[in-house]
Order: structure tokens, then C-alpha cells, then sequence
């Protein structure tokens, strides 16, 4: 059922929008939390402690580039715009919550362990191996990319 001809060139078009609209709503909304301060979050004043009190070098640095790659970083992963960059910044800040925040307290999501930013990593570096695919703005700006041209497999996007 799964092997059909269809299901070999949509399927990974479709997962690769699939984890580009989950992981780019989820990284606008926690990055929002951090820029903006809405949902509850501290905005970059809180950020900025919460990197302070954690003992970070340069805080403030920290704090601007942590909040605005979580969130520009999500809004070009939702378009496709710098897909794989933008996941590969995003996997690194995973890595760092990992190692810095969460490890000590174990796995589980429900003790503050590392269960969720351990997903968010996987699923950033899927999206930083397979880039946007068909459907989003990197494929648009670049024509060739995708498939459009005739030279292509029409069934990849932006093979390096």
C-alpha cells in the first residue's frame, strides 16, 4: 500500500512539510516567548537573566542570539525559507538546552529531563538533512531546486 508510485514522491515532500510547519510554529511560539515576552514568556529581559542566573558568558549576547534564532528561525523553517540553515542554528540550541538545562534532571519531560528538546533535535536535524523540499520559499527562489527543472530528480529539492 505504502510503496505505491504516488506515496514514493509525495511522502517525502509531505513529511518534510509536515516537520517544517511543527518545528517552525513550535520555535515561533517558544522564540515569541523570548522576543516578545507573550504566552507567558519574559521577553528578552527575561531571557537574559534566565542566561545570567544559569552563568552563561556575554548573557546578553547569548540571550539576543538564543531568542531571535529560536524565532526567526521558526518563522523561516514555517515558509522554507533557509530551511536548512535555520535547523542546524535550531539544533544547536537544542543541543545546549540539553547539555545545559535539562540533562541533569533525566529523560522525562514531566521532571524537567530532556524529553522534548530531545524530539525538537531530532526533528531540526531531519529538517537540516532534508531541507524544505517541494513545497516552500527556498524552492521557489531557486527554480532548478525541487524538481522544476528538467535536469533534476523530480522527486528531491535542492541536492547540494
Amino acid at each position: 500500500m505504502f510503496n505505491s508510485k504516488w506515496c514514493c514522491k509525495l511522502c517525502p515532500e509531505l513529511g518534510s512539510l509536515f516537520l517544517r510547519l511543527t518545528i517552525g510554529i513550535t520555535f515561533i511560539m517558544h522564540g515569541s516567548q523570548k522576543v516578545l515576552g507573550t504566552f507567558g514568556g519574559g521577553g528578552l529581559p527575561g531571557t537574559i537573566g534566565f542566561l545570567t542566573q544559569m552563568g552563561f558568558p556575554a548573557p546578553e549576547l547569548m540571550g539576543y542570539l538564543l531568542a531571535f534564532t529560536e524565532f526567526l528561525g521558526g518563522i523561516g523553517i514555517l515558509l522554507g525559507l533557509g530551511t536548512r540553515i535555520f535547523a542546524a542554528l535550531i539544533s544547536f540550541t537544542m543541543f545546549m538546552a540539553i547539555v545545559t538545562v535539562h540533562l541533569k534532571n533525566g529523560f522525562f519531560a514531566s521532571q524537567g529531563g530532556f524529553e522534548f528538546p530531545f524530539v525538537l533535535l531530532g526533528a531540526s536535524l531531519a529538517l537540516a538533512c532534508i531541507g524544505c523540499q517541494k513545497w516552500g520559499l527556498d524552492c521557489l527562489l531557486h527554480k532548478k531546486c525541487c524538481g522544476t527543472d528538467s535536469t533534476e530528480d523530480k522527486g528531491s529539492c535542492c541536492k547540494s
